[in-house]
């Protein structure tokens, strides 16, 4: 197994910061290449405006170089100066040793400039991202796993450092934990284990420094406008939002989820995205759900919903035996929407009848006789009945009529 990680770029920032420091802007990096017995090589480098000063081990055991020396108690194999006007606080220091451990600490003094704003693949996180201080730890090595302890100490809320474990054969991830200043994404202090199963001697340690975002994304779909006539409610959202980034596999939930829309009206759909360590992104998008144009119900009963009476003041009366024709028509955009099956449901006001049944589309209206067939001749069907119309796009409208004996 070897901790594998690549230089930071030598991009050169030119910005000063005045009353603190003149220097332009330094940046310290490194590249670790270990094996399991602690033998390799480690490259060190600081880069500004004034130059580029890089050191590199020979392949040795327990290889170790730093810049600008600031422990005094320890002794590195390889050592170097800081280039010309940079400041004197900035350093960098690696060392690495046997079973995979490998410590860093590295400084960005006033004046000089972080990388903040780079994505470095394969690195293990710099100041920028972690403070400088950075500690991977196999703490238990067996045939077949590799028991990891981790500490990180990050810089601010902004910064993130990304832990894998990958299969160096296969290349599939074995392990992937986040870690997001100053806690990661599972409660705890910027520190913890975890073990990834697997040969030893195949198995790569990538740990990349990330700052302000986290690696995995989501993308949401357009604007929507669900046309009025769609039955409703929608079970899903087409076509959906989709998260990406090498943190999966991902869950993705809605609020307001599809049965929550509401017709009519703009709604502000927020999709989230969870990885596998628990981390949220989230996108937004507008879904317009058109509603369905109904003015009422046609004499005889004439009416509807708040124009549609009650059980103590029916909107229309009639005798047992007689027939009443329920009539409407809907509308899409003032275009007739003969499509999607209205239903009714007919509902004594005493709870004891219950009939349940299809309109009928004569030309563009829609049609339902209530006669003896659905409501009986007999006494005990007299009463106070509640007639609703049931539309394709889950929206009720309801009148109220009475049949005497």
């Amino acid at each position: 197994m070897k901790l594998m990680s690549k230089i930071i770029p030598s991009t050169i920032g030119l910005l000063t910061i005045l009353l603190l420091n003149y220097s332009p802007s330094a940046r310290a990096g490194w590249s670790v290449n270990v094996g399991v017995n602690g033998s390799g090589t480690v490259q060190v480098k600081v880069s500004n405006a004034c130059g580029t000063n890089t050191i590199i081990t020979p392949f040795m055991a327990f290889p170790s170089a730093a810049i600008n020396q600031q422990s005094n108690k320890i002794h590195f194999s390889t050592n170097g100066v800081l280039p010309a006007c940079a400041s004197s606080q900035t350093y960098v220091q690696v060392q690495a040793t046997n079973n995979y451990k490998t410590t860093i600490k590295s400084a960005t003094g006033p004046g000089d400039a972080n990388d903040n704003d780079l994505l470095l693949q394969f690195i293990i996180p710099r100041s920028a991202c972690a403070s400088g201080d950075v500690e991977v730890v196999p703490v238990l090595v067996t045939n077949n796993s590799v028991t990891f302890h981790y500490t990180a100490r990050l810089s601010d809320e902004g910064t993130a450092i990304l832990l894998r474990v990958v299969d160096a054969i296969t290349g599939q991830e074995r392990y992937v934990v986040l870690v997001t200043g100053p806690y990661d994404n599972t409660g705890q202090a910027c520190e913890g284990t975890f073990t990834v199963f697997g040969d030893p001697t195949k198995l790569n340690l990538l740990v990349d420094g990330n700052s302000s975002t986290l690696p995995f994304n989501i993308t949401c779909p357009g604007d929507m406008v669900i046309p009025c006539g769609t039955p409703l409610p929608l079970t899903s959202y087409n076509p959906p939002a989709i998260p990406s980034g090498p943190t999966g596999p991902f869950t993705v939930t809605y609020n307001p989820t599809p049965d929550q829309l509401v017709l009519g009206v703009t709604n502000v759909v927020t999709a989230t995205a969870t990885d596998t360590n628990g981390c949220n992104v989230s996108c937004q998008f507008n879904v317009f759900v058109q509603p369905i144009t109904f003015d009422g119900f046609y004499p005889p009963i004439g009416g509807a919903d708040a124009t549609g009476g009650s059980c103590q003041a029916p909107i229309a009366v009639s005798k047992l035996g007689s027939m009443i024709p329920v009539k409407f028509d809907l509308a899409c955009n003032g275009v007739p929407l003969t499509g999607g099956a209205p239903t009714i449901t007919i509902q004594s006001c005493t709870g004891n009848f219950v009939f349940n049944g299809p309109f009928t589309l004569v030309n563009t209206v829609w049609h339902f006789n209530i006669d003896s067939t659905v409501i009986g001749t007999a006494p005990s069907f007299a009463g106070v009945y509640k007639v609703t119309a049931n539309l394709p796009d889950g929206t009720q409208h309801s009148c109220y009529i009475q049949y005497k004996k």
